[in-house]
């Protein structure tokens, strides 16, 4: 496992509900660090793979999602991200979940990843057809 994922997954010996909170907003930083590298990652496979999948004049992706969706993307990915605190606290059991940060945190790059993924697919399905999307 990635050393600072572990890092950031460390229990410490946390006491009160504030200090939950304290543990997970010290790991936003990395929460937001892998999800703007997937999400560049995905955001250039959807411009290369998507764009070589349509016929010349179409979108793969809307353009202004392209631009503004990855904004909106982030802020609604750190607002679950707080409920995740949130429900730590709510559900306090004297330390952290670093389970349910960790789930978290994968659900939330496989998301990140899909549209590269998706049209990474599109495009071998047009490579193994030979037919560009409409």
């Amino acid at each position: 496992m990635h050393q600072g994922l572990e890092r950031a997954l460390q229990e410490s010996s946390v006491s009160t509900r504030g200090d939950i909170i304290r543990w997970w907003e010290a790991k936003r930083y990395h929460f937001n660090g892998f999800l703007l590298a997937v999400g560049l990652a995905s955001w250039l496979l959807v411009m290369i793979a998507g764009s070589a999948a349509v016929k010349t004049g179409e979108d793969f992706e809307e353009p202004l999602g392209m631009v503004f969706g990855h904004v909106i993307y982030l802020a609604v990915a750190n607002v679950c991200y707080t409920l995740g605190w949130v429900v730590d606290t709510v559900l306090y059991k004297g330390r952290p979940r670093a389970r349910m940060y960790r789930s978290g945190l994968i659900f939330a790059v496989i998301l990140t990843a899909l549209p590269g993924v998706w049209a990474v697919i599109a495009w071998l399905i047009t490579v193994h057809t030979g037919r560009k999307l409409d």
